[in-house]
């Protein structure tokens, strides 16, 4: 079995890289984490001139036509980066519309997704989240002519810049029936809505979202009205997935700064990468970033192909959140107390490595599904 890129997977993680290298240095993440939105539209829009906004899209709507493959070997890049912002939650809502529009409503907002003039962000999970989406309770009920949504979102990402609002709510059904749960293209700018920011150990921007009689034309149904659940579900597969990569992106640059550090680092007159407990260390972090980013890969492989990857994405997404951890861990102990410090960088992988784990079901979650399924 060959593991390595081809030729044009390489060619694009080169050129992701360094655009990220050029554009997206530690200090401009600095003052994107300082700034109120979190967000950059000139790094957008340079990134949408790119095509990255449309990898999965058909070049129908002005995308590349790319698999979740590209996709992933983006996504590893923008973890190596550390690159805040909405990439992942418009990347798959873009998905959603593809996959469950009409022609109309993808003829309105793919072209405009790839171009970098419509960023897209999911709104489906609950206070109570528990990450099935049969137990959506959000509700909306049909006048004959719209639909009135009431209920309430948290960690909706990037919700205050995002143009278009990817919402799951109960038109029929009681939470925990699969039958029931429609999706919704809803304008930000709609009234009833009210963005409360939520704080985050990554420093991401992530908001609660009150609907409160939001009204939606029936025509930004997305798919057919009520049976929104196994979209759902394949959308948080294929975006946990990605999420893995990400992670796995991180940890290769903490395990790449670490390997640095350890070379000049000198104690007892000789760099400390020379003593033998912490080449272990060291050997222990860079078993981890391969277990995980071959687990990330196997399951983005598996939902490329079309393949059932239930297990697949439960052992990336359980394995990458340990492993990831573990990594971080490791790599503030070789670096000490410069580690800690707001002004190296490390930190910045550290505390994403953390907010990840957290995001699309933690280790618990998927170990009980990896259990059903086994």
């Amino acid at each position: 079995m060959d593991f390595a890129f081809d030729d044009e997977q390489e060619l694009f993680k080169r050129s992701a890289r360094k655009f990220f290298e050029t554009y997206c240095e530690k200090s401009v993440v600095r003052d994107l984490e300082a700034g109120e939105s979190g967000f950059s539209q000139e790094l957008w829009q340079g990134m949408a001139e790119l095509g990255w906004m449309g990898t999965i899209l058909p070049s129908e709507y002005d995308g590349l036509e790319l698999s979740l493959l590209e996709l992933g070997v983006l996504f590893e890049e923008i973890g190596r980066a550390a690159m805040p912002g909405p990439m992942l939650s418009s990347t798959m809502g873009s998905r959603a519309v593809l996959e469950a529009g009409t022609d109309e409503q993808k003829q309105s907002f793919l072209p405009k997704i790839a171009a970098g003039e419509c960023v897209m962000t999911a709104a489906v999970e609950e206070p109570t989240v528990n990450y099935d989406m049969k137990c959506i309770s959000v509700q909306a009920s049909f006048d004959g002519a719209r639909y009135q949504i009431n209920g309430t979102n948290r960690f909706v990402p990037y919700a205050t810049v995002a143009d278009l609002l990817l919402v799951a709510a109960r038109t029929g059904g009681a939470p925990g029936e699969e039958k029931g749960v429609t999706l919704f293209l809803v304008d930000r700018e709609t009234p009833g809505i009210r963005f409360s920011p939520m704080k985050t150990i990554a420093h991401d921007r992530q908001f609660q979202v009150d609907f409160d009689g939001v009204a939606v034309p029936a025509g930004n149904v997305l798919g057919g009205p009520g049976e929104a659940c196994s979209l759902l579900e394949e959308l948080q597969k294929k975006t946990a997935a990605l999420q893995c990569v990400e992670m796995v992106g991180g940890a290769r640059k903490e395990l790449e700064m670490t390997s640095e550090y350890i070379k000049v680092r000198n104690q007892f007159d000789r760099p400390i990468g020379t003593f033998q407990s912490v080449q272990h260390r060291a050997a222990d972090m860079y078993t981890d970033v391969l277990g995980a980013r071959l687990a990330a890969y196997r399951a983005l492989w598996c939902l490329s192909q079309g393949m059932p990857a239930d297990r697949e994405v439960s052992v990336a997404k359980y394995f990458t959140n340990k492993a990831c951890q573990r990594v971080a861990f490791s790599a503030q102990h070789l670096h000490a107390g410069i580690g800690f410090t707001l002004e190296y960088d490390l930190h910045f992988y550290y505390r994403r490595a953390k907010a990840f784990e957290l995001k699309l079901g933690p280790q618990a979650l998927h170990l009980r599904r990896l259990g059903a399924a086994l």
